[in-house]
């Protein structure tokens, strides 16, 4: 038996609600509600309509709940469903250096898995830390390669592993499953489309993630075997020694607004430069943008589509200067075609820095300069990042978010009605209970 084997099966064993420090519970609950809201949002979408539609194929009334959806559909189904639209306007949480957009697969998967299998809120809590924990550990593996993977592959491990958790497999089985997660993970080359400035609607492909996970831990119960070799000689990237004891899972970061995470940081150096120097968005001529050479292919000021407009720096920076936020309502088509907006963005200009690959993805800078009509220039560096785990969105602000990302489908009452329950959601017996009330609160 391998030794990483011997260390994940002791952690497995081992873990439970009662034995992980209070500080990773309320991560996972901060997680989740952040995960629910952008569920909702992503409901209203494009792709949230797509991939219902697509779901209908695989109704199933003994299934199992998808956002906006009338009948329960298969289990896998429902996880890649809620899981694209979790990630339909790119707002959902993100971890560091493992580059992973964790939350939007593992959650939807569990969320499956605890229906199906009468999982109590308790027992649910459970495997999503434990999902994160493993399928971070996952992705600070690939970080490692040489290609560019998305957020899909290295999340499949802990899909499995908290499906496979909530479904009753033992350690050994739960680990099978991430052998065969380790065969059917969706092997996103995101470079590819973020070269072509070109977004496609699913992005990194997180639904079929989710529902690759799931589907790994029923082959598992099923008996079919697999072989889990991520880890083979990888101690020091995935930290697998640290597994319950130091918990990825709290350096969790949490957007504050929509958008890739590469244009966050530019924005929010603009904005605190302009708060410092009292500059009114009137007085800027042109702003550059020095960023990593991922970050700099992020420069199509005019993009098309509410995808693109994710991936894009000038226009997510001129959408929030222009009427003060950057949310789900600036992705509609009146704001793509915003001529206050474009004329911004067109003069929102994207430079590569080399120098700033240096780190990546542990750390993301970027520089940020402002010529002002007068003549004029200003320039920050920008690296603290609001809602990294070193700059935490407050539990207050992450409910604050949640309200403005579900205002589509809840009103005040209604969105304080789930932030209830999840932040009680160990006291709950039954997680069918939850996602029937997410169902009726969401419903059309």
């Amino acid at each position: 038996m391998n030794d990483y084997y011997q260390k994940i099966a002791a952690f497995l064993k081992s873990s439970n609600l009662d034995a992980f420090p209070s500080s990773a519970v309320l991560e996972a609950k901060r997680s989740i509600l952040d995960t629910i809201g952008c569920m909702i949002a992503g409901m209203d979408t494009p792709l949230g309509h797509g991939v219902r539609k697509l779901a209908e194929r695989f109704k199933d009334q003994n299934g199992t709940r998808v956002l906006g959806m009338t009948s329960p559909a298969v289990p896998f189904a429902a996880a890649m469903a809620n899981s694209y639209m979790a990630n339909a306007h790119d707002a959902d949480d993100g971890h560091r250096r493992s580059r992973l957009h964790a939350g939007g697969i593992i959650i939807p998967a569990a969320l499956a898995a605890a229906q199906e299998n009468n999982s109590s809120g308790r027992e649910f809590l459970e495997a999503i830390i434990v999902g994160f924990e493993l399928g971070y550990r996952a992705g600070m593996v690939t970080t490692g390669w040489d290609a560019y993977h998305g957020s899909a592959m290295g999340s499949t491990f802990g899909a499995a592993a908290a499906a496979g958790r909530l479904m009753g497999l033992p350690p050994d089985e739960i680990i099978n499953a991430m052998g065969i997660a380790e065969m059917q993970a969706p092997n996103c080359m995101l470079m590819g489309w973020v070269k072509a400035r070109n977004a496609p609607m699913i992005k990194e492909g997180m639904g079929w993630s989710a529902a690759s996970g799931l589907m790994s831990a029923y082959m598992a119960q099923s008996g079919i075997r697999g072989t889990l070799t991520i880890f083979n000689g990888a101690d020091d990237l995935s930290d697998i020694d640290t597994l319950g004891k130091a918990f990825e899972v709290e350096r969790h970061y949490f957007k504050p607004h929509p958008g890739c995470r590469w244009s966050q940081v530019p924005l929010q150096t603009l904005q605190a430069l302009m708060a410092d120097h009292d500059i009114a968005v009137g007085n800027i001529r042109e702003v550059t943008v020095q960023a990593n050479s991922h970050a700099a292919y992020l420069d199509n000021p005019r993009p098309s589509t509410m995808d693109n407009a994710q991936y894009s720096i000038p226009f997510v920076m001129a959408a929030a200067l222009v009427d003060g936020a950057f949310g789900p309502e600036q992705m509609q088509p009146d704001k793509l075609a915003d001529p206050d907006i474009l004329d911004m963005a067109r003069r929102i200009h994207i430079v590569p820095e080399p120098a700033f690959d240096k780190g990546y993805p542990a750390t993301l800078k970027a520089r940020v300069q402002v010529a002002l009509n007068t003549g004029t220039t200003v320039s920050a560096m920008g690296g603290r990042i609001r809602g990294d785990d070193n700059f935490p969105l407050s539990d207050a602000e992450i409910k604050e978010k949640f309200v403005w990302m579900s205002s589509n489908r809840l009103d005040p009452d209604q969105a304080r009605a789930v932030m209830d329950a999840v932040w009680t959601l160990e006291t709950h017996a039954d997680m069918a209970g939850i996602m029937e009330m997410l169902f009726v609160l969401c419903g059309d």
